[in-house]
């Protein structure tokens, strides 16, 4: 199969799946005030969606490794258009709470695609291939903001509307287009357990990979939806204002990592310290910052830690892993550990800084710290850098 082919239908697929996650950061304050919700359903609004795919990820995951990796991407892309079709005419909270559950619950796409990189990948191209699924992160990360922002007329239907249009193309794309790896076609063992992938958790070096990306995906998810009430207090930026800085960030990720997938690194474990350090120190740098200028400034620093960060650790990642045959459930665990993630950060944003946002980008950094600093340590490096056994 043409692997160009494939990236290219991945990309779309992780892509137009993030735009519905960013969909509704910028217009948040508006959706609140219409629906006169408080910060804790503001919360659990933004965390539905992981909470549904903390669930379901590994499952859809491993059950890709059974039954094919292209089967899972439909059925998931195919809840991703329901769902927007459901957020486009939601008319109460109720309702756009449900649609963000459906999303997740079907939404082990992501998981799959890293999966299928995997499948098409060896170690030397491997960061390469998850670096297109960086840039789809970054483009999905430009448009989610954007469609929410630009589009939004005191509702959020055509958004929706756009966003479920966009999803339906990158489904009937994946249905005619990609085919199933050959690893997966020829792979005589399908009787794979669904909780086959639960065996990598006796690794050491693969539960503390799982750890760094639990930690920075709180700080991520926790900055992620509390960026546009920063902007709003520190800077005055209104819905529009934060639509063009969402797009700043994500042509920032866009050039990051168009630059990162260029390149194969072998010496992936510095590449994923370099990557905590910067947005650690970034995180910092947002408690502090006072101009806007210094803000896009930060945000560049941010961008590129980002980048390292997403590529190179699910990279680390898939490089321990040795059963062949559950690629799909490990990613799908790791994208789980995400989710978990993703909940709680917006929720400790809300819950505990709604009221200091720059105490909480603080608090950041200092969480973060730990993780650079030790794989900073010649021992502990060689201990997580060898080859898996």
């Amino acid at each position: 199969m043409n692997r160009k082919r494939a990236l290219f239908i991945l990309f779309l697929v992780v892509a137009t799946e993030l735009i519905g996650f960013g969909l509704v950061i910028p217009i948040l304050p508006q959706i609140g005030y219409r629906f006169s919700l408080d910060r804790w359903q503001l919360g659990i609004l933004l965390a539905a969606y992981s909470a549904a795919q903390l669930i379901a990820s590994p499952i859809l995951g491993s059950l890709s490794d059974r039954w094919g990796r292209k089967p899972i991407l439909v059925f998931s892309k195919l809840g991703t258009v329901i769902s927007y079709g459901v957020f486009a005419y939601a008319g109460s909270y109720e309702w756009l709470l449900a649609s963000r559950l459906l999303d997740g619950f079907t939404g082990g796409n992501i998981s799959v695609a890293r999966a299928y990189i995997v499948d098409i990948t060896d170690e030397k191209s491997r960061s390469k291939g998850m670096a297109i699924l960086g840039i789809s992160f970054g483009l999905g990360f430009i448009i989610g903001p954007c469609l929410g922002g630009f589009l939004y007329d005191g509702s959020h239907q055509l958004a929706g509307l756009v966003a479920g249009a966009a999803s339906l193309i990158a489904l009937v794309l994946t249905i005619v287009l990609l085919k199933e790896p050959e690893r997966q076609k020829t792979d005589a063992n399908r009787d794979v357990k669904w909780y086959q992938f639960l065996e990598v958790i006796k690794c050491p070096v693969i539960v503390f990979i799982l750890g760094v990306h639990f930690v920075r995906m709180v700080v991520f998810s926790g900055f992620e939806t509390t960026f546009a009430l920063f902007t709003f207090h520190s800077f005055g930026f209104d819905e529009s204002q934060n639509s063009w800085l969402f797009f700043y960030l994500g042509l920032a990720g866009l050039v990051v990592q168009g630059g990162l997938s260029r390149r194969s690194a072998s010496r992936v474990v510095p590449m994923v310290c370099a990557g905590l350090c910067l947005t650690s120190l970034a995180y910092g740098a947002l408690a502090m910052v006072k101009t806007v200028p210094m803000l896009f400034a930060v945000l560049l620093i941010f961008e590129l830690g980002l980048g390292l960060t997403m590529i190179y650790i699910p990279t680390w990642l898939a490089d321990k892993n040795t059963n062949s045959d559950a690629v799909g459930g490990v990613m799908g665990l790791y994208e789980s550990v995400g989710s978990f993630a993703r909940i709680i950060g917006p929720l400790m944003a809300f819950g505990l800084f709604f009221s200091n946002i720059r105490l909480g980008y603080s608090i950041f950094a200092w969480l973060l710290l730990p993780f650079w600093l030790v794989l900073l340590m010649p021992r502990f490096r060689r201990w997580v850098s060898p080859p898996s056994v």
